[in-house]
């Protein structure tokens, strides 16, 4: 029995271990076909691709982000700063992170709130879950970045991120706007400066690429590595802040006081270097927002139109507000072009300053239906070339023309940079509109008005630069309003130097021109732009649309004014146009009447801005300004010695020894050909005084008027001649405003039979 089950034993020994050798048999079998694949599959996955999964690993496990660079600034000549870049952050958020429903809930219900942000396009973003990068809000400001960062503490949230960027800011608004320009929401310059300096100011953006876990959390790698953001170029302009805020403010007022339906623009420049000092369209925009249309009558348009119809006139809208009229626009010079053609002529002698002409009121061009005539309809009769400069006749003027030749006159053309573009250094620069010479020389006629600057077409950057290479001694200089590139330490890295581009004509004949300018301004039509004490040359001008039909053109003029000072040795050009100025009867609507005026204004701030100092005429003299001393105070003996010192007169009023008040008050401008009041012991009048109306009034009846009111007058504009046309046109404080006695009311004077078409 115990054998029996001994063998039994045995048996199911040896079972077990066939058994055994069977499954470890089998494991081994198993294992060889499913691991030596394995096996091999990871042997290709680790060896033979390792670089290629490792590439995707690294591309899944990392976070490349965009360090913005900030954008250079832009500055004036004196490094005033006009366009800055700040910071400011971005909000994004990683749906990859954001691990439940009522998470991705809270999130978009409070940056919706925080951020004024569609909550349910939030939500949509949380939704994309292997994205890690989905923008909620661009450019907000740091405060508004810190209740964020609030929010995500409070509420213990995952995937709101928050990454540095930078935002551009306009520092004066709409100053300089055509010319600064302005970046799109990505930061890319869209117009001006901004546009076209791009390449410089635009810096090169960092990175820094940081391995994240898949949490989204950082994790120590092999990979990350940061990459320093390089800013971008500081732009240095030409333009001088202050010069440039003298001709804004007196543009504007322009286009008040002259009801000007087609904008106003203006450009002044340095005659020497061909810098341009300062330039500007009104109306004009502000590049913090410079989609925004603030012309009312287009907004009214907008409220009756479809959205399509809307979208349309809206973008037409902005991109004419956008224009910058005297680089991008051209239009026909009229009478201004006659300082080119009065340069020709004297260059090449076909005519002497001497030499005589008789206007009729027409003259008559073979190859032209019908007579061609001057502003002055009656005539001028006979005069002087000289003369013919100063009345602004077109017969002498198509005479001239005549006489220089179609040739000539062609070769000077091109000579004075009026078939090309100038070269200024801003976008979208147009070249104006010259006819073929085959054209030209077919007859008299296009000779015959080009000369008085009509039927052709130029920009006023053409001109301006033209007149200045008459004013400098001939040199046709390149404008440019950029002077230097410089990095954020202010190292400057380029500088932009004056560029001659030729000689066009001689250093004598471009003092006689100068000198025949001076007198269109003190004897001729440029009458109302005399600024006493300084010698300002110019030109008026009143050019007609011809691209018009008739009826529309009949009186649509652009009436401009080119001025140069000093007139001996000039150092700057200003040039003034407003189109389509609808505020006086058509007969005034001249360069003479409208644009003069503002041309004296703008030189009477920029000239003792520029250190130009005044030197008066034995005339001017009467009625230079003064200023008051302070003699309150002062023995009577003192006070009067110190005023015949200023060569002041003065009045006493009571018998005491000392001056216990004055008029005017201390520190005031007056003419010295005013009277100061001392009070010796008496009291001075309280109360304030009626600012009469002397609208209209010559010089004479004006100052009366004012000074019976116990006030004082400063006269400006058209003083320097005398007669009935000289009246009083505006006065710095209104009629029947209440002002302290002794005020000075400054009256401008025009004269109104300075006209010019």
């Amino acid at each position: 029995m115990e054998k029996k089950n001994d063998s039994k034993q045995k048996t199911a020994a040896r079972s077990s271990r066939t058994n055994l050798i069977r499954t470890v048999f089998m494991m081994l079998l198993c294992g060889v076909f499913l691991f030596v694949p394995l096996g091999m599959q990871l042997y290709n996955i680790q060896i033979e691709q390792h670089d290629f999964y490792e590439q995707k690993a690294v591309e899944q496990q990392t976070r490349d982000t965009v360090i913005t660079p900030a954008r250079g600034t832009i500055y004036d000549r004196n490094l005033t700063p006009l366009a800055v870049s700040a910071s400011v952050e971005t909000v994004f958020i990683a749906p990859a992170e954001i691990k439940s429903d009522e998470q991705a809930e809270l999130i978009a219900q409070g940056l919706s709130k925080l951020l004024d942000v569609d909550y349910d396009a939030v939500l949509k973003k949380t939704k994309k879950k292997n994205s890690y990068y989905e923008t909620v809000k661009t450019k907000i400001e740091k405060e508004l970045g810190d209740q964020v960062r609030q929010f995500i503490i409070d509420n213990k949230v995952k995937g709101i991120h928050l990454e540095a960027d930078t935002k551009r800011y306009y520092t004066n608004g709409n100053f300089a706007s055509h010319i600064i320009g302005f970046v799109r929401s990505d930061n890319v310059g869209a117009e001006g400066i901004e546009a076209l300096y791009e390449p410089f100011l635009k810096g090169t953006p960092g990175r820094v690429i940081a391995a994240k876990n898949a949490k989204g959390t950082d994790m120590p790698f092999n990979y990350e590595k940061y990459y320093d953001a390089e800013n971008g170029q500081g732009v240095v302009l030409t333009i001088d802040e202050t010069v440039q805020h003298f001709l804004e403010r007196h543009l504007e007022t322009a286009m008040v006081e002259n009801e000007v339906t087609e904008r106003a623009s203006g450009i002044i420049m340095n005659v020497k270097t061909g810098e341009i000092l300062a330039m500007a369209t009104k109306p004009d925009y502000d590049p913090n927002n410079p989609r925004t249309i603030t012309d009312e009558q287009i907004l009214e348009q907008m409220k009756q139109m479809s959205d399509k119809d809307k979208n349309k006139l809206l973008r037409e809208a902005q991109l004419a507000m956008w224009r910058d009229k005297p680089v991008v626009d051209s239009y026909e010079p009229g009478s201004t072009f006659k300082i080119i053609t009065t340069a020709i002529a004297l260059e090449e002698k076909a005519v002497s300053l001497t030499d005589r002409f008789f206007c009729s009121g027409s003259v008559r061009v073979p190859g032209w239906p019908h007579p061609i005539g001057c502003w002055k309809h009656a005539g001028h009769g006979s005069e002087t070339f000289a003369e013919g400069v100063q009345n602004s006749c077109n017969v002498v003027f198509v005479n001239v023309g005549q006489r220089i030749g179609a040739q000539t006159f062609y070769k000077y053309m091109e000579a004075f940079g009026f078939m090309d573009k100038t070269g200024v250094d801003l976008p979208g620069e147009a070249k104006g509109i010259v006819t073929d010479y085959a054209t030209f020389s077919r007859n008299l006629v296009p000779v015959s008005v080009y000369a008085f600057g009509q039927t052709f077409k130029i920009t006023a950057m053409q001109l301006i630069t033209a007149v200045s290479a008459v004013a400098n001694g001939g040199k046709l200089m390149e404008p440019h309003i950029v002077r230097e590139l410089v990095d954020q330490n202010g190292t400057v890295t380029k500088t932009i130097e004056p560029k001659v581009i030729r000689q066009v004509i001689s250093e004598e004949t471009s003092k006689q021109v100068c000198a025949l300018l001076e007198s269109v301004v003190t004897e001729g039509t440029g009458k109302n732009a005399y600024v006493k004490g300084f010698r300002i040359g110019g030109k008026t001008g009143t050019g007609e649309k011809r691209d018009l039909t008739v009826e529309q053109r009949d009186g649509n003029y652009v009436v401009s004014f080119v001025g140069i000072a000093p007139a001996d040795d000039p150092e700057i050009a200003v040039l003034v146009l407003l189109d389509h100025p609808v505020g006086k009867s058509k007969n005034l609507r001249t360069g003479g009447q409208m644009v003069a005026p503002v041309v004296g204004r703008i030189m009477a701030d920029v000239l003792p801005y520029l250190g130009v100092q005044p030197v008066y005429s034995a005339e001017e003299l009467s009625g230079v300004e003064v200023t008051t001393p302070s003699l309150a105070g002062m023995t009577r003996d003192a006070a009067v010695k110190l005023l015949n010192g200023k060569k002041l007169k003065y009045r006493t009023v009571g018998d005491g020894d000392k001056v216990t008040d004055q008029i005017p008050a201390k520190g005031a401008k007056i003419p010295n050909t005013a009277e100061v009041i001392l009070y010796l012991g008496a009291v001075k009048p309280e109360g304030t005084v009626k600012v009469p109306d002397v609208n209209n009034m010559s010089a004479e009846r004006a100052n009366a008027a004012i000074t019976n009111a116990g006030l004082y007058m400063e006269a400006t504009g058209a003083t320097s001649t005398h007669g009935t046309s000289i009246v009083a046109v505006r006065q710095s404080v209104a009629a029947g405003a209440s002002v302290q006695r002794g005020t000075v009311i400054e009256v401008e004077f025009r004269d109104l039979n300075a006209l010019d078409h």
